[in-house]
């Protein structure tokens, strides 16, 4: 499988109407200091490479507070074997999902939720459907996850959206019934407050 560029991944999104934080691809410092400060600090960067699938075990994630920090840490990332460039991205706050698909041959595209961000592999708190997916199916599944009192907020009362993480859940669904060539679908984290859903990460393979 190889993965989706950039642009194209972030187009897909925006033709099926899921959300996204603020994203600029820079190749140089000068670009990732500019976008920076048009975002407002502080701003994550992340690398990206056609064969880096995960930046995490490459230390190639990062959150800058100000313009010597972005400096440094795009100097560092820079390094980084197979980094074609680093994307500066506007902070976004809330709760961790993961949404994704992977098309089965049998079943063809099978759709997952779970809770994400670095408590996917820890806690593999996930709910699989075949497509297609509507928005009321995927509050069924999100309400089937262990983590769904950690989602409605009843530690620090802040709940997700769940009707904006729905929409993002359905949107794929219909992504992958339409666009065959996907094969797999990484949306990780989906990051939801109270007020809005958005991919925050993305990966398309084909």
């Amino acid at each position: 499988m190889e993965l989706v560029n950039f642009d194209e991944a972030k187009s897909l999104l925006a033709k099926y109407k899921v959300s996204c934080p603020k994203t600029a691809f820079c190749v140089t410092q000068e670009e990732a200091e500019k976008v920076a400060e048009s975002f407002g600090y502080p701003v994550f960067l992340k690398i990206y490479g056609k064969n880096i699938l995960h930046r995490t075990e490459e230390k190639g994630v990062g959150e800058a507070t100000d313009k010597g920090g972005l400096a440094k840490m795009f100097s560092e990332m820079k390094k980084i074997s197979g980094v074609e460039g680093v994307l500066v991205q506007e902070k976004a706050m809330g709760k961790s999902l993961i949404v994704g698909m992977k098309r089965d041959p049998q079943f063809g595209p099978v759709i997952m939720v779970g809770i994400g961000g670095i408590f996917t592999e820890i806690l593999k708190d996930f709910v699989l459907r075949v497509a297609p997916v509507s928005e009321s199916n995927a509050m069924e599944m999100m309400a089937e996850l262990k983590g769904y009192d950690y989602l409605c907020g009843k530690r620090d009362k802040e709940p997700i959206n769940f009707k904006e993480t729905a929409k993002i859940i359905s949107a794929i669904s219909d992504l992958s019934m339409k666009e065959s060539n996907i094969l797999q679908i990484d949306l990780n984290p989906v990051i939801s407050d109270s007020k809005k859903s958005l991919a925050v990460d993305f990966k398309f393979l084909i």
